[in-house]
């Protein structure tokens, strides 16, 4: 389900912020989140997150 425009940062941050809060218990220990996770769906989003996050990191970089 997509983000209304409204709230897409908003909701999306607090996503975001979920999802590093499980790599940093598991100690950005990709492999560690990967043995409880879905292989059809949650171990390719885990891989998509950081390349996202790559990206956007990139882009910040150019922009400054």
């Amino acid at each position: 389900m997509s983000n209304m425009s409204y709230c897409r940062f908003e909701n999306t941050t607090r996503d975001m912020s979920d999802c590093i809060d499980a790599l940093e218990e598991a100690e950005w220990n990709m492999d560690t989140l990967k043995q409880d996770a879905s292989e059809d769906y949650e171990q390719p989003a885990m891989d998509r997150f950081i390349l996202l996050c790559r990206r956007v990191v990139a882009m910040t970089l150019e922009s400054a």
